[in-house]
């Protein structure tokens, strides 16, 4: 009995060790196993809300400076403008806005009364004209200049895709325009030249077969659906640098006591023209 004993003591041994190897090899294989990894598509982070925003320095008292200030958004669909594209005609339209808002607060943070801010000229009320001394209108300007470099074969969620990087060039100017509101007489323009950025990023198409040969093998790849494109987020991000850049210059170019005179010139403009 101790030597059938002892046998199967030493054949249940031998079992438990074979089950342990066996989990330690299967636990082994799986931890060698690696799942293909699946890269997605970018995503633009401006999710095609294209805001900025400034805050002014500092503030003084409310009304403080007797002066009507009605703040008009910056026009940017200038004639030959990159804007006039309609590819980037949200982020102009975001960006006119944005600095519409701010230019608002930058003429109330001065001590003025903003009237606006207008989406545009023609947008101004009469009442509005005539009880104001001055229009605060500027202008955009902005030039994009596109070089694609060799086109790259990628998967992007498991599927081939070709990817145009591409280099962009902006450059422009911001003109901050002074008009009397009625006649909208031009009165006052200063204008800030920007300097040129260049930004890269990417575009990205379904490839599809263009031609195949009789085995099936896919001999030329054509672009397909746009999938992501690189350029408005290129030219939003652009923007984002000069912002700060621009609105502090309006902050400078808006003096106050500037602004006191050209409201005089406002009461000679309007007795010369009886309204």
């Amino acid at each position: 009995m101790k030597t059938l004993f002892g046998i199967q003591k030493q054949v249940t041994g031998a079992s438990v060790l074979m089950v342990v190897g066996f989990v330690l090899t299967l636990g082994f294989i799986q931890a060698c196993v690696t799942t293909p990894e699946i890269t997605p598509l970018p995503i633009s982070h401006w999710n095609e809300k294209y805001a900025y925003n400034y805050d002014p320095p500092q503030k003084m008292p409310p009304a403080s400076v007797k002066v009507n200030v009605i703040v008009v958004n910056p026009f940017y669909r200038e004639a030959e403008s990159a804007f006039v594209d309609t590819r980037f005609a949200k982020v102009g339209k975001g960006f006119s806005k944005s600095m519409g808002v701010d230019l608002d607060k930058i003429i109330v943070a001065k001590g003025m009364t903003a009237v606006g801010p207008y989406q545009t000229l023609d947008d101004v009320t009469y009442p509005d004209k005539k009880n104001a001394d001055i229009t605060l209108a500027p202008r955009v300007f902005l030039t994009t200049e596109t070089k694609f470099s060799d086109s790259i074969s990628r998967e992007y969620e498991g599927v081939g895709h070709t990817e145009k990087p591409f280099t962009m060039k902006i450059s422009g100017w911001i003109a901050y325009e002074m008009r009397e509101p009625l006649s909208g007489q031009k009165m006052w323009v200063k204008k800030l030249e920007l300097e040129d950025r260049q930004i890269k990023d990417v575009e990205i198409y379904e490839a599809i077969a263009l031609r195949t040969d009789s085995y099936g093998q896919v001999l030329q790849w054509g672009e397909g659906k746009l999938r992501y494109s690189g350029r408005e987020e290129a030219l939003a991000n652009a923007l984002k640098d000069y912002y700060p850049v621009i609105m502090e210059k309006a902050w400078t170019y808006l003096n106050t006591e500037e602004i006191l005179d050209l409201k005089e010139k406002t009461r000679e403009i309007r007795d010369r023209k009886v309204y």
